[in-house]
């Protein structure tokens, strides 16, 4: 859905990155116009020019304190100024025009969600592993904390930020784009889900290990569950 209209000054934009030298001019080119109040990069200690092109646009570069993924993320939350939150990979492989369409409807939401799946669409990332992963952690999230989204492995949110005030993240893995929708729900926050078709990476190698980072999800949404 193309939202030409839609301002996004009042939104601040989370990247994580780790050696995406590759692609990340490609990704902040792609955004170059649609007017952020902030882009924030959460770079976990690349070793490539990621850094050095990185610098060379209007962003905010953090390099990353902790390890983890959800780290990078939290971090970036941590510093960021704006009313609203969202956030990208550094690889291309999001489509950046769901943004737009996130926030034309975010007034009427604490939190709008993003989906590769919802209405039976594939992604093309996905292995038989990953697509069968992602089916059980939806399945489970929608069982443990009662979520109504059809993809629980996405982390492509749009949220205000005052919600923190009742949602305290704190996942350090991949566990935090389960976290996220589980405690909205258990705090009876509104939300809403659109689709967002992922693309392939625009460069480089997956920084995902799917059976790695699987197991440790899947502790961490039972360790959430017991704690809520």
């Amino acid at each position: 859905m193309n939202k030409p209209d839609v301002l996004l000054e009042d939104v601040s934009l989370i990247i994580a990155t780790y050696n995406e030298e590759e692609s990340i001019a490609y990704v902040l080119d792609e955004i170059k116009d649609y007017n952020f109040g902030e882009i924030i990069i959460v770079d976990g200690n690349s070793t490539d020019s990621t850094h050095k092109i990185a610098s060379s646009y209007n962003i905010k570069f953090i390099t990353q304190s902790k390890k983890g993924w959800g780290n990078a993320v939290l971090e970036g939350i941590e510093y960021s100024q704006c009313k609203y939150i969202t956030y990208m990979d550094g690889d291309g492989s999001y489509n950046p025009s769901a943004i737009k369409e996130m926030k034309s409807l975010i007034q009427d939401y604490d939190v709008v969600f993003s989906s590769r799946y919802k209405n039976g669409t594939k992604s093309p990332d996905d292995t038989v592993i990953r697509a069968f992963g992602n089916k059980i952690f939806t399945f489970l999230v929608k069982v443990l904390f009662k979520c109504k989204i059809t993809d629980a492995l996405f982390f492509y949110p749009l949220f205000k930020k005052e919600i923190l005030d009742e949602v305290s993240l704190s996942s350090e893995d991949f566990t935090l784009c389960l976290e996220l929708p589980a405690l909205v729900q258990v705090n009876n926050l509104k939300y809403t889900e659109i689709l967002s078709q992922e693309r392939e990476r625009y460069a480089g190698i997956t920084k995902v290990n799917a059976l790695i980072d699987g197991y440790k999800i899947l502790k961490g949404m039972f360790l959430l569950w017991i704690k809520i």
